[in-house]
This record gives structure tokens, sequence and C-alpha cells, in this order.
């Protein structure tokens, strides 16, 4: 199991890292990101609630979360709407990746010695009931202030280099997708 784990965390810290160093640094705020954001409406498994947000942000968001970060793998259980599992046989059935929606980032994975967070927006409309500042200090620092450990799956020393707008896009996106309940699946990447 501990194998698993590690192979998923490299796999998404590796992925996460050709992105960062794949992306170009002449890029400006919104005018170099405007085929990532429009992307990253276009790839949004479910429907955004962009009023009174920074659309933008949003749209960035989505495109951090679903087209680099990997983020559905590890916090959606299932990950993939059943049917749809795009790996090959026996892993999957090599179907075309359509996320799941219903379960879409409600955690619920189980890793053996940690199950992922529930990342949608709680009662007052903060992603897993955090605050801005204490989202951007788990990126940074891998401490959970809810139960006050250290994130033991989660790649946060990889995310840690993220830029404090791209996590501020990545808060303000998880602020517009719908609350949802975690699923049931036997582990990530289902």
């Amino acid at each position: 199991m501990k194998r698993i784990i590690l192979i998923v965390a490299l796999f998404l810290g590796f992925s996460l890292a050709i992105m960062l160093l794949s992306t170009p640094k002449s890029q400006g705020q919104e005018g170099g990101d405007e085929s990532r954001i429009q992307q990253g409406f276009a790839i949004a498994p479910v429907h955004l609630s962009v009023q009174g947000k920074n659309r933008a942000l949003v749209g960035l968001g989505s495109y951090i979360v679903n087209a680099q970060g990997g983020c559905n793998d590890c916090h959606s259980c299932p990950s993939y709407t059943p049917g749809h599992n795009p790996f090959p046989p026996p892993a999957g059935v090599n179907g075309d990746g359509q996320i799941n929606s219903v379960n879409y980032l409600a955690g619920g994975v189980n890793f053996g010695i940690a199950v992922s967070r529930n990342l949608t927006p709680d009662a007052t409309g903060k992603p897993e009931g955090l605050t801005l500042e204490e989202f951007k200090s788990v990126f940074r620092t891998g401490h959970d202030p809810i139960e006050n450990d250290t994130l033991t799956i989660m790649p946060w020393p990889i995310y840690r280099n993220m830029t404090d707008r791209d996590l501020e896009a990545i808060y303000t996106f998880l602020t517009a997708i719908p609350p949802a309940s975690p699923g049931s699946c036997r582990g990530a990447g289902q």
C-alpha cells in the first residue's frame, strides 16, 4: 500500500514539476493567461457559480485544478463516472475519462494512512471551511489546521512553489463549485 501511495505522490509531483518548468515566465497576470482561463471554463466538470467572484481567477483555477494539478484523482471518489475510467484494462475500462461530477472534489479516497479531504465549499462558501490565508498556508507548510497534523499524502512540498496568484485562483475556483458528498471507491484514480 505504501508503494502505491509513493507512486501516486511521485507521479503528481513529477507532473506538477513539468508544468511549472514548461510555463513561460513571460506570461502576464491575465493577458498571457487568457487561453488557460478559457480552457479552464471549457473543461470544468461541474457548473460554476461565478456571481460575485473574479471570473478570470475562477477560470484559471479550473485550469490548474483540472488540467495541471490532477486534484480529481485524489479528491474525487470515484474519480471517473462509472464506465468512463480512461485507463486500459485491468485497471479500467479504457473509457473517455469523464470526470465524476456527482462527487467532484468531495474527498473520501482512503489511502490507508489518510483519507482525502472534501474540498467543496462548506455552508459558509469556504473550501473545506478554510479562509484564503489558511488555504495558502496548507499549500506552503503542509499543516492541516482542521486536524492539526501534517498532510502525509498531498504533495504539498511541490505545490508550495506555486505563486500566490495561482493559489488564489485555485481557492476562487473551489468557491465556485457546488458542494458535494464523498462517494465510494477502492483507491485513488479509480
